[in-house]
């Protein structure tokens, strides 16, 4: 059996199964601007799971749908992305500072330019 590669491996029944799901997901948020993943898995007979399942993936934003979602971080409400914008400035935060640590350890361990330089050892 041949098997198709779209987020996960899918024969092709089920593939076009998914995919004409979506394809109802997708007409209906373009009728129903600002629904819940609850109102269009009712809406179009599907489970909540495969209506996250699309949002997650990312096709129905690149498709400029926009549907309310949790924040995969702190579960606030959002309409775009996988995570609001609160979590995603103190995530880069939190990044920014872990980039500046290694940077400091990596100078105070290794002649201070940033580069990383073996330790010497006592052979």
């Amino acid at each position: 059996m041949i098997m198709v590669r779209f987020s996960k491996d899918v024969c092709p029944k089920c593939f076009a199964r998914e995919e004409e799901l979506f394809q109802k997901v997708k007409e209906y948020l373009k009728l129903n601007p600002g629904v819940t993943i609850k109102e269009v898995a009712r809406a179009v007979m599907a489970t909540e799971v495969q209506v996250e399942f699309f949002v997650n993936s990312g096709r129905l934003e690149r498709i400029g749908a926009q549907i309310a979602h949790t924040c995969q971080t702190c579960n606030k409400t959002i309409k775009i992305g996988l995570i609001c914008p609160e979590c995603s400035k103190e995530l880069k935060e939190k990044v920014s500072n872990l980039q500046r640590e290694i940077k400091d350890h990596r100078e105070s361990e290794g002649g201070g330019k940033g580069e990383w330089k073996p330790r010497k050892t006592d052979s």
